[in-house]
């Protein structure tokens, strides 16, 4: 059978290349998200420009490297890029964990195929730009939030031979060599261009012949959890996210959020629905886009009627009329809320001015409408922390938890790995009681290859070392473990192999760090590879903390019949 060629192939790097073969202790960096710490989930931006370049004639390929690698030892990289002739490849470098995975997919692709560009965008490329472009396997950088048209631009002119200078967010090199960096006026206030992302994907499938390399994340086959974006951009301005609204307006253009139609959602949660029966995820607060709009895109789904868990983010407390709302229109909903700490005045000072009383009263209010599941997470390495305040922390979760029943759902962990360029704390790192560790991209990359995750953070507080900010999340992590068991929330026996793959991580960890104070480099490298087997066996029980943060499944995984009916009506 013979599959189309892409005219661009886009890539999304495992956050190490060599993660494989490196001994690297797993981290609780990434216990709160679906993926591991290789963070093979892609942006779900892959997805949008895949169908905007598609849909203006421009074959465009979706490439989960990281998840085929994660997917078997025996994956071949450059093997499987040279079966692959684009005109041009793009690679994301959205989250700054991929620093080190970006830049040597990067290589590699140039080494297979030395005359094919190679475009970045996301982002920590858009901070880094400049720096990208001293990355010989980088030519092109697309800057800002929304670069689909630049991207159409871009490409066209790669295969048709056209001129640079007129794409707008564009860094490249002119023939002398020198960086040339077009002006940043492409960040559309409307949303409508958009298409239907999902539909992309799944006709991209049979058109390239791929499905694996569109998984979104380790076990997405049997939890194909599926997410429904809602804008770009942020209302908020916590002082901690690159998606800020001081951050993007610094650095992507982006004075306001641009919201998607309230019934463009609705369609997307209804296309889930149709072929799917697991949980999706309503990205972003409803209620930035104010209370008309929240209470439109509810009514606009409240039609649809999903069965499916619909878990849906809160970044503030709400009023009780609108979860009262929610309740009408949905069968099945869940929410997500992070104040970050218990600390009232550390909360305001991060940009989250509202009191534990607001907070709590959201949380009875959602609970008391139907809500099956209420996740709230809290963080360390915050301005003004120190040990006794993350343990007061955890104290205040397991109040909460006697408070509300085990349908609340706390979970804690850490900054890390690195603090978002562009943030508040990047940009002002002194005012928030902040020591910044490492500050090129090249640091942010090498930090990646450590086997000790305290290596990673690229910053220390005024009152917490990286060892410090180490310790505390182990000792949060086994004492909130406890309190999840005592409180009924997790099982005994669940509470158990989580307990010891924790102390487990510690003590790997101290054996890592005697092994770094050997001086001899080879001997170094022997004593770590000893390590490796048992770095391994840990990584087989991340799945423990993911487990906690899971949704149920309304049904079977995939409503195969209606897959069927949607495929034939799309070929």
């Amino acid at each position: 059978m013979i599959f189309a060629k892409p005219d661009i192939a886009l890539l999304h790097p495992p956050s190490i290349y060599d993660f494989r073969r490196m001994t690297i202790v797993p981290s609780p960096i990434s216990d709160l998200v679906p993926s591991t710490p290789v963070f093979e989930m892609y942006p779900i931006g892959f997805t949008y420009l895949g169908e905007y370049l598609e849909r203006n004639g421009i074959n465009t390929r979706v490439i989960n490297l990281a998840q085929r690698m994660l997917e078997s030892g025996k994956f071949n990289v450059p093997r499987f890029l040279s079966r692959i002739e684009p005109a041009a490849f793009g690679i994301d470098l959205h989250w700054l964990t991929h620093a080190q995975g970006a830049l040597e997919v990067a290589r590699v692709v140039k080494e297979v195929h030395p005359r094919v560009p190679v475009i970045m965008g996301g982002y920590s490329a858009t901070f880094f730009h400049r720096e990208l472009m001293d990355y010989p396997q980088v030519d092109y950088v697309l800057r800002g939030d929304s670069t689909e048209e630049p991207l159409r631009m871009l490409v066209e002119a790669i295969m048709q031979g056209g001129a640079m200078e007129d794409i707008p967010n564009l860094t490249w090199r002119d023939r002398n060599g020198g960086v040339v960096e077009n002006p940043l006026t492409y960040c559309p206030a409307s949303l409508d261009y958009l298409g239907n992302n999902y539909k992309y994907m799944i006709r991209s499938a049979l058109k390239y012949g791929d499905w694996k390399s569109l998984r979104a994340f380790w076990n997405w086959w049997s939890y194909p959890i599926t997410m429904v974006l809602t804008c770009r951009g942020c209302s908020h301005d916590c002082a901690f996210c690159g998606g800020s609204s001081s951050a993007l307006s610094h650095f992507c253009g982006r004075a306001k959020p641009a919201f998607r139609a309230p019934e463009k959602i609705a369609y997307d949660v209804e296309l889930l629905s149709k072929f799917t029966t697991a949980p999706i995820f309503i990205l972003g607060d409803l209620l930035q886009g104010g209370k008309d709009y929240a209470l439109e895109t509810l009514e606009f789904i409240s039609h649809i009627a999903p069965r499916n868990h619909i878990v849906m983010e809160l970044f503030a407390p709400a009023p009780r009329e609108y979860f009262d709302r929610v309740a009408s229109s949905l069968e099945h909903f869940d929410f997500q809320f992070s104040p970050e700490t218990h600390d009232e005045a550390i909360r305001e000072s991060i940009g989250k001015p509202y009191g534990n009383d607001e907070m709590e009263r959201s949380i009875a209010w959602s609970l008391d409408a139907g809500c099956e599941k209420f996740d709230i997470f809290f963080m360390i390495g915050l301005p003004g922390q120190t040990r006794d305040s993350v343990m007061e922390s955890v104290e205040y979760c397991g109040m909460l938890l006697r408070k509300y029943g085990p349908r609340l759902n706390p979970s804690i962990g850490p900054l890390a790995p690195f603090i978002d360029p562009a943030c508040c704390f990047y940009r002002d790192p002194d005012g928030y009681g902040y020591s910044l560790v490492h500050h090129t991209l090249d640091d942010h990359a090498r930090a990646s290859l450590s086997p000790h995750w305290r290596d990673l953070l690229g910053y220390e507080t005024s009152l917490m070392t990286r060892q410090d900010i180490v310790d505390v999340t182990y000792e949060a992590m086994l004492a909130l473990n406890a309190i999840k068991e005592s409180n009924g929330l997790i099982s005994p026996g669940h509470a158990a192999m989580n307990e010891r793959r924790i102390h487990d991580s510690i003590s790997l960890l101290k054996m890592v760090d005697d092994v770094l104070e050997i001086s001899n480099p080879g001997l170094q490298a022997n004593e770590l590879e000893k390590l490796h087997g048992e770095a391994v066996k840990l990584s087989g029980q991340l799945y423990l903390p993911k487990e906690e943060l899971m949704w149920p499944v309304t049904g079977s995984r995939f409503r195969r019949l209606n897959v069927l009916r949607i495929l034939l009506d799309w070929v």
